[in-house]
């Protein structure tokens, strides 16, 4: 399976399309952290999100572009296939 970053840019970002992104994109199997080597996990910036599965970064761009799209025009979408990810500066998460 791939996986993929995905950045996502509303063109009048308010306070509920926001929440709205938030809830569509972790509704529809897309996370909003990632998992270091040792297993600590990080949040990520606002508006970006990870993916693993077997989409076509066509498809996964076009799929979230579509999501997006039902309550935002003209979103803009980038998505990025991952190999390897490396941050600094994220803030640490305690999801138990």
């Amino acid at each position: 399976m791939a996986s993929y970053t995905i950045r996502v840019e509303l063109k009048e970002p308010t306070a509920s399309k926001q929440i709205e992104l938030f809830y569509t994109m972790l509704e529809n199997g897309f996370s909003r952290s990632v998992v270091c080597e040792k297993g600590r996990t990080y949040a990520l910036p606002a508006n970006e999100f990870v993916y693993v599965g077997t989409d076509s970064i066509r498809s996964l761009t076009d799929r979230v572009a579509t999501l997006v799209g039902n309550f935002s025009l003209e979103p803009s979408v980038l998505v990025t296939r991952s190999a390897e990810r490396c941050w600094s500066g994220l803030r640490g998460v305690n999801l138990s």
